[in-house]
């Protein structure tokens, strides 16, 4: 019902319970009106995380308007459905229940009488996989809370926690926001959806997504990790930066850098974190690994690297600050005649050539942001191979400073 309302394919669905542990939050639009869905993990389950997902969905009942209680309509009533019936008529919130998989059954009253018996009012009938009065629902949804008439989400800023699993991204996310929003254990794949909070502060607006941890492919088996590896992909597709979080007391590994070579390839620019440095007390070891981190982190030594620990704030408040900053360079516009005096610097440097034709760069100039994307009008754009590209951007980060972030280049021919 959450991807069917929002439109989109967010929560990971699959045929057992407990899929869904920490809430999933979108802006979803309905009749020129705006308001919050959140998608709650399922009450009642007994696994190893239970008594943290209760406080969730107690937490998410707090905050909440209104209350969408979900029943399955092709499966008696149990004890669970009575008990959590009871805890939300104790909460004095606004309550629809809501009966799904009534395909077939809508308009008839009498498959609803045993629902009746909830005492929360009038059942509605729902088939979320047959997108069936859904209209009804939102209708009702729009009744009985206020919504916002506008909403600015395109002026926020995205970021996401990407990582190994058990990495400390939740850690970090709770660190940084002051709160538990994730739940935090040391089960890995603890977060399996990727989850969007709406944050403000310093007045400005960010959103923020935890995502699930990443392992190597032979290392997914399930089809539930095989689910959260795609989320976090799809994740960085639609963010502005990536806080890359390393544990320091494992390092570096190829895991981490086809993450790094994933979020350069779709241009997103990146801060790396090597996370948990209280393993580590000793400032002297910490000072040593600064210093080869570069070294380390080739060809990806332009990404700024902090030191942190979610367990002691250790330089948690110097996250935001970063990604500001990070933002406000990948979107910076360089005027033409700086950008050809640039490159004309970098050709003075050396000669290109192949054949015996040497290359000439006749003109340049910056066509977009986020990330940069310079053209570059050449007499044989054949010669501009990888390595010769790789040389301008280079040139161009140092010159203009665009820390953080891939630089595109396209070559064009001209006479």
């Amino acid at each position: 019902m959450f991807n069917r309302i929002t439109g989109e394919e967010k929560a990971i669905v699959a045929d057992e319970p407990g899929v869904t542990r920490d809430p999933l939050v979108h802006l979803c639009e309905y009749d020129n009106s705006y308001f919050y869905l959140i998608d709650s993990a399922g009450w009642g389950l007994t696994d190893d995380l239970s008594h943290l997902i209760k406080e969730k969905i107690e937490e998410v009942i707090k905050i909440s308007d209104l209350i969408l209680f979900l029943v399955d309509g092709k499966s008696e009533l149990t004890a669970l459905d009575f008990e959590f019936a009871d805890i939300l008529r104790k909460s004095g919130k606004k309550i629809i229940l809501v009966v799904n998989k009534m395909e077939g059954k809508i308009d008839s009253e009498e498959f609803l009488a045993p629902y009746t018996v909830l005492g929360l009012g009038e059942p509605l009938p729902i088939s979320a996989i047959h997108k069936q009065n859904l209209d009804e629902l939102l209708d009702r949804i729009k009744a009985l809370i206020p919504m916002q008439k506008t909403f600015e989400e395109e002026t926020a800023i995205k970021f996401a926690f990407v990582g190994r699993p058990n990495s400390g991204k939740s850690s970090l996310l709770n660190a940084l926001i002051g709160k538990d929003r994730s739940i935090v254990s040391e089960i890995p794949g603890t977060t399996r959806d990727a989850v969007d909070l709406i944050w403000e502060f310093n007045n400005k607006k960010y959103i923020i997504v935890d995502t699930p941890g990443l392992r190597r492919p032979s290392k997914v088996e399930e089809e539930l990790e095989e689910l959260s590896v795609k989320k976090t992909l799809q994740t960085i597709r639609r963010i502005d930066v990536a806080v890359m979080v390393i544990d320091l007391s494992v390092g570096v590994r190829e895991q981490e850098k086809r993450i790094l070579h994933y979020i350069e390839d779709k241009g997103k620019s990146c801060l790396i974190v090597f996370n948990k440095t209280d393993l580590f007390p000793s400032l002297k070891e910490r000072r040593e690994f600064e210093k080869i981190a570069p070294y380390i982190l080739q060809p990806f030594d332009y990404f700024p690297v902090i030191f942190t620990s979610a367990l002691t704030r250790y330089n948690v408040k110097k996250i935001i600050p970063w990604i500001d900053k990070l933002y406000q360079i990948r979107n910076m516009r360089i005027p033409t005649s700086q950008i050809n005096r640039a490159i004309e610097e970098a050709l003075a440097k050396t000669n290109f050539s192949k054949k015996g034709k040497t290359l000439k760069i006749y003109y340049a100039t910056q066509v977009d942001v986020a990330p940069p994307l310079i053209v570059l009008f050449v007499n044989e754009p054949e010669i501009m191979n990888k390595n010769i590209k790789k040389y301008f951007e280079k040139f161009l980060r140092n010159y203009f400073n665009w820390l953080g972030t891939p630089i595109k280049i396209e070559v064009r021919k001209r006479e």
